[in-house]
């Protein structure tokens, strides 16, 4: 009968690097729990396979061995069809997918429907989780990986969730200046009048202003304010900065902005 040692290292021939315990119970029936376990262990330790959680092994390939970990994308579609959550690459690392690289995102974002799931730490590789009610698969992208595919949030959808989650992604200067390379790839104006309704209004009202006062990308910030009117939006007065005080600050009567920060884009 083969080793678990060697039915791992088999599997990387076929293009596959993840494998559940299930499995391995599947293909060593006369095994005994215990045996599998220590087999298991084995090859955790010594750096070969890892575990983001429990039940689920990632085979680690030679050039991450040392690390003893590997990149998120090598196993984070398969991960997710295990627990059975609808998921998608978010924020900074989505931007990064979309050619907006000037700000190397620390951490791995990806958004989840609920419930929530903790932050996971593995080796130099943290995944950062934010969850929200709904994820629309129509404005969420499958781009191809070494070992199969992962889901992307599109450029809308990303620069509307980088104004959403701005305090915990960074901050409105760190979010404009990422939108300043996302621009050209926008297009608000094709979108279906749905996609509205998956997303804070508040948050396309920010998104406008910044797109046509600070970054002046009247293009892109007509397209926004063209969806706001196809789903028929009535806007009311918001801060730019959520949770700032906008008392005496300059009002944007357009994107029916208080503008109570002052954004300066870096250096590109």
């Amino acid at each position: 009968m083969a080793s678990i040692s060697g039915w791992i290292n088999d599997k990387p021939h076929r293009g596959d690097y993840t494998f559940t315990h299930d499995e391995v119970v599947e293909a060593f029936p006369l095994m005994s729990t215990g045996s599998i376990a220590r087999a298991l262990t084995r090859e955790v330790r010594k750096g070969r396979v890892m575990s983001p959680l429990r039940g689920f092994y990632v085979i680690v390939p030679d050039e991450y061995v040392l690390r003893g970990a590997v990149p998120q994308p090598f196993y984070l579609d398969d991960m997710m069809r295990y627990l059975g959550r609808r998921y998608y690459v978010a924020l900074l690392s989505a931007a990064s997918y979309h050619g907006a690289s000037h700000q190397v995102p620390l951490r791995f974002s990806v958004m989840i429907e609920p419930p929530a799931m903790r932050d996971k730490k593995g080796g130099k590789y943290l995944t950062h989780y934010f969850c929200k009610h709904h994820i629309a698969d129509a404005y969420v992208e499958r781009r191809q990986t070494r070992t199969g595919y992962i889901n992307v949030s599109g450029p809308e959808l990303t620069a509307v969730d980088l104004i959403t989650y701005q305090s915990r992604s960074g901050s409105i200067t760190r979010a404009a200046t990422v939108l300043a390379e996302l621009a050209e790839k926008l297009d608000f104006g094709g979108l279906g009048a749905d996609f509205v309704d998956g997303v804070p209004v508040s948050s396309l009202q920010r998104l406008g202003y910044i797109l046509e006062a600070v970054l002046e990308e009247h293009e892109a910030a007509e397209g926004v304010f063209a969806l706001l009117k196809k789903a028929d939006k009535q806007l009311q007065y918001v801060p730019l900065k959520a949770g700032k005080g906008s008392e005496g600050c300059e009002k944007n009567v357009r994107w029916k902005m208080l503008v109570n920060e002052q954004i300066e884009i870096d250096e590109l």
